[in-house]
């Protein structure tokens, strides 16, 4: 298809790809900046306050006087001048001014990021210009907020998402994911997505938290857009291979721990990754996209051995799978075969980073893959009921005794009979969805349950494994004061970790005030699964319980 004429100015600075969309480049209004038009209409009017071209007299659009940043109010203020004045284009965003840096630079050095809360700057300081991301990995890592960025994911990030190892040299997300994030842009944009959110929160700088993140978090899936179609068209190499896979699981932890704010909303809409609340990936996006790679790395030989990075990755995506055929089996993606493979393949890691033990997760992922053929329609409901009674008694018989735990901490055991009882409680329901919560069998589940959580203290680094198998206890918990406790753990949870997934407690207490609501001679089941569904999508949203 013949070319439509030159590319925007912006584009051309950038030596990338134009859409030549009319009157203004697509591509620089999904970025948020200004696309500085075609040469048939250019004029010179103006400095360039930035970039390579800072000082220099450049071409602008003669189109219009008024342009505007994508998502951006209207109130954004633009000023063009005359030749002798410096252009600026101010985008504004409530954030965090001078003493919020200085926080930051005074900290300790072990872990410059914590400390004490950071005041509120006046609104004059509030005003930041949103930086322009370099598509070269060299210029990105020699900027000082990179080196920021990446040592806040270093020092806080990593050490919450594995049990025992945090704050080890051996942490595989510092060993794997730090290391590929120095080679790969697209992993370097998702870490610094993830690593700006979460600073950005913890301090209180919502411009970090919500515009840099964004903007990352953009290019992020754009890069791993590109990876997923290369994958189609030709093999991938190993570092390729691994380089998707953990940047999925980067994006599914900005959907678990991130707060979008409407602002940054409207931007992922852009890029057709739309999120409504932290913890809710949209569609199934992310670990569907895995797929297409999985299937390179059964076939690749010497997998079992050799590719451990790989098959961590595998391993946690293949477990988010489960979490989110939870709230409905026709969202599980991964087949029985790969999930074999990675209880096979896998060394010790699975169980630090999930909890959940791995002939546990074979059993609950089998059932849940037969709830979706029965959904789909591949199963008859004898053949449905027969499977799923059959890993209901599997679930029952085994026995956390005598089995090789990451460590020998005793703990391990309770966080084994809680994601066991977690995973019958849901076969329960799968079996009688609207079996009263008043059973013995569904309450000796929450009773097994919240006596196994019980025994973790706040302070225990196991306790951040507790997420599903406490929510999973509360859905069913019909006294106040269980339903109090179930809610206390879950603020332990957020409080140790530092990453405030909404989802759980949200998706409880409107379980709670509909069964309240209830009449009194009504003892229907309120399932939680019913607050996950929305009947306008064809392709339901994943509700990330973890």
């Amino acid at each position: 298809m013949p070319r439509v004429g030159p590319a925007c100015l912006t584009c051309r600075q950038k030596c990338r790809k134009c859409d030549r969309a009319r009157p203004d480049c697509q591509r620089c209004i999904s970025k948020g900046l200004v696309c500085g038009g075609y040469p048939e209409q250019f004029r010179f009017c103006g400095i360039a306050s930035r970039g390579k071209w800072k000082g220099a007299r450049i071409p602008v659009s003669s189109r219009s006087s008024t342009r505007t940043r994508t998502g951006v109010s209207d109130a954004t203020p633009v000023t063009h001048a005359s030749p002798t004045q410096e252009v600026t284009v101010t985008a504004r965003f409530p954030s965090e001014g001078d003493q919020a840096s200085a926080a930051i630079t005074n900290g300790s050095s072990k872990s410059p990021f914590k400390g004490a809360p950071v005041p509120r700057t006046s609104p004059e300081k509030r005003s930041r210009l949103l930086p322009e991301l370099p598509d070269d990995i060299t210029i990105l890592l020699n900027s000082p907020d990179t080196a920021r960025l990446l040592g806040h994911y270093d020092e806080i990030v990593c050490p919450h998402q594995i049990a025992e190892v945090g704050d080890d040299a051996e942490n595989p997300y510092r060993a794997y994911i730090l290391p590929l994030a120095r080679k790969k842009i697209g992993l370097l944009y998702a870490v610094l997505g993830l690593a700006a959110s979460h600073l950005g929160r913890m301090i209180g700088d919502e411009f970090l938290h919500e515009a840099t993140a964004v903007e990352y978090r953009m290019k992020a899936i754009r890069a791993l857009s590109e990876e997923i179609r290369k994958s189609q068209r030709t093999s991938l190499l190993e570092d390729e291979q691994d380089t998707v896979l953990a940047i999925i699981q980067v994006l599914l932890l900005h959907d678990v721990g991130l707060r979008y704010s409407t602002l940054a909303a409207r931007a992922l809409e852009l890029t057709g990754d739309k999120i409504s609340e932290s913890g809710v990936s949209s569609h199934g996006i992310h670990i569907t996209g895995a797929m297409s790679v999985c299937k390179q790395l059964l076939i690749a030989e010497g997998l079992h051995g050799r590719r451990q990075r790989a098959m961590f990755f595998l391993g946690n995506l293949a477990w988010l799978d489960i979490i989110r055929a939870f709230a409905g089996s026709e969202r599980m993606c991964f087949s029985q075969d790969i999930r074999e493979l990675v209880a096979c393949a896998s060394d010790k890691k699975f169980e630090l980073v999930n909890g959940c033990p791995r002939e546990v997760f074979l059993v609950i992922g089998g059932a849940l893959e037969k709830a979706k053929e029965y959904t789909l329609g591949w199963l008859t409901w004898d053949e449905y009921q027969i499977a799923l009674l059959l890993a209901r008694h599997k679930l029952y018989s085994w026995n956390p005794q005598g089995r090789d735990y990451p460590s020998p901490d005793p703990l391990w055991l309770a966080i084994a009979e809680a994601h066991q009882f977690a995973s019958i409680l849901r076969i329960l329901r799968l079996l009688e969805p609207s079996k009263p919560a008043s059973s013995p069998d569904i309450q000796e589940c929450v009773k097994k349950i919240l006596d196994a959580t019980a025994m973790i203290s706040p302070d225990c680094s196991l306790l951040e494994l507790l997420v599903l198998p406490v929510f999973m206890a509360g859905a069913d918990c019909i006294s106040r004061h269980s339903q109090y406790y179930v809610m206390t753990r879950l603020h332990e949870i957020e409080r140790r970790s530092e990453f405030r997934n909404p989802v759980p407690a949200d998706l409880l207490k409107k379980v709670w005030d509909a069964r309240a609501a209830q009449a009194p001679d009504d003892s229907t089941n309120i399932s939680w699964t019913s607050f996950t569904h929305c009947p306008g999508l064809v392709r339901q949203h994943d509700y990330l319980i973890i």
